[in-house]
């Protein structure tokens, strides 16, 4: 059985010259990535890009896959703290301005380099020691304390958290991708708002011209 490739750092940098190298190779791997995808990214190719000797990226990282790893932690340590901080915003007491909130947060989080992410979650391989979940999936045990705080009720608060949080994550990243339009000028925001306030409140669906007098359940409870 061949031995498992290593895919953490050989060694973390200690002076400022080190850093600069370091830093120097995770930008230009991030580079990379976006422009030709993962299967193209070497690290020849990352060393040229990074205008460092290749001996010297081998002292930091002994493959690829290091650095992806590397990388890929950095990146969701931006978005995390994107998120929490759009979490901690004080917001008003009403059911709008809690989710206003709560989806704002996921914006925040999925708009800092939205293409590399991209590559992250469609391209890069399910690499031992790889970050298992996104920002968004490790905020989702704190959404329903979020709710609960916020005075939104449910008898399955924790499955109508992840619900939520599942919902926020799937959409907010297609949009930042396919409708930025919508993403930067609050529309994406706005539409959800409105949309997950009717579910948690348990409102019926909007009437159409179809739609036979009393034929919508008024007395539907919270889902969870």
């Amino acid at each position: 059985m061949a031995p498992k490739r290593r895919i953490e750092p050989r060694r973390r940098p200690v002076q400022a010259r080190s850093q600069a190298t370091v830093d120097a190779v995770l930008q230009a791997a991030a580079y990379i990535l976006v422009r030709d995808g993962y299967a193209r990214l070497t690290t020849n190719r990352i060393a040229e890009r990074a205008g460092v000797n290749i001996a010297s990226l081998y002292q930091f990282f002994p493959n690829k896959e290091a650095i992806v790893v590397e990388l890929e932690r950095r990146h969701g340590e931006r978005t995390d703290a994107a998120m929490m901080a759009a979490l901690a915003r004080p917001r008003g007491g009403d059911l709008e301005s809690t989710l206003r909130a709560l989806v704002e947060a996921y914006v925040a989080a999925q708009t800092i380099a939205p293409a590399l992410q991209r590559v992250f979650t469609e391209e890069v391989p399910r690499l031992r020691g790889r970050r298992s979940v996104t920002a968004g999936e490790r905020c989702t045990a704190g959404v329903a304390g979020f709710l609960a705080a916020s005075g939104v009720q449910s008898p399955r608060l924790e499955l109508a958290g992840w619900m939520l949080a599942t919902i926020c994550r799937s959409v907010v990243y297609h949009a930042v991708l396919e409708r930025p339009d919508d993403t930067c000028s609050g529309a994406l925001v706005d539409e959800m708002v409105g949309m997950l306030a009717r579910w948690l409140r348990g409102d019926p669906p909007r009437a159409t011209s179809d739609d036979r007098p009393g034929s919508a359940d008024a007395d539907r409870t919270i889902p969870g």
